[in-house]
């Protein structure tokens, strides 16, 4: 009985959660410095475009806002918003969306798997 609580609840809290996914491929040409890129959703199915960006940082040490990227995530600064209510994977000193980044001027961690190269 104990069981099937405890795995009742983790089912309830996994289907209120946020779906991230995992970076498993290696960081090709398209995550160099100064790239230009389109932001897609954290959330899945990670298809929808919410911002323009540029590519300022990879390194895994490099730190944003305190924290340092990782090797799934990016430094980007959003030079355009498309949908500006997108929530911050990585919320930043008072800047929780993607909005927030652009206005305020600050740079962003994203995760590198929902970044797709700009072609035009």
């Amino acid at each position: 009985m104990i069981e099937n609580l405890t795995r009742l609840s983790k089912q309830s809290t996994q289907d209120k959660s946020l779906v991230h996914v995992s970076c498993k491929k290696k960081r090709g040409p398209s995550t160099k410095v100064g790239t230009q890129v389109i932001m897609k959703s954290s959330t899945y199915p990670n298809k929808r475009h919410v911002a323009h960006a540029t590519i300022l940082g990879c390194k895994s040490k490099q730190l944003v806002g305190g924290v340092e990227l990782g090797r799934e995530f990016i430094e980007v600064q959003v030079d355009q918003p498309i949908d500006e209510c997108e929530l911050l994977v990585r919320e930043r000193e008072n800047c929780r969306t993607v909005g927030d980044a652009f206005t305020s001027g600050l740079t962003i961690a994203w995760p590198s798997a929902c970044i797709e190269r700009f072609s035009g």
